[in-house]
């Protein structure tokens, strides 16, 4: 499993209730940058930069709130994903889905 799926993944160990505002839109954008342009994620990219867009504002409820639709859209990458990435994309997927 590649690193930064390893540390979004312990960063979210505790919920998304323990991931303050700065470090989420870190990570979001982290994300973003790196599923830009990739075949298959464009839904997810768009989520992203809502998801992004909403902890910048300051809209903790509606960040929460999208992501189990994240959670969805990351689980159906898991397939196309190298192998030793899918588990942990499903692992992801499913924190996300709460």
């Amino acid at each position: 499993m590649n690193q930064q799926l390893q540390q979004t993944i312990q960063a979210l160990s505790g919920g998304v209730q323990g991931v303050d505002a700065q470090t989420a839109v870190s990570n979001v954008s982290s994300w973003h940058s790196t599923l830009d342009g990739v075949p298959g994620a464009e839904s997810v990219t768009s989520m992203l930069a809502q998801l992004k867009s909403a902890l910048e504002s300051g809209d903790l409820q509606g960040a929460a709130g999208m992501l189990p639709a994240l959670g969805s859209e990351t689980g159906k990458l898991a397939s196309a994903a190298p192998a030793e990435d899918q588990e942990g994309l499903r692992q992801l997927a499913s924190t996300l889905g709460g």
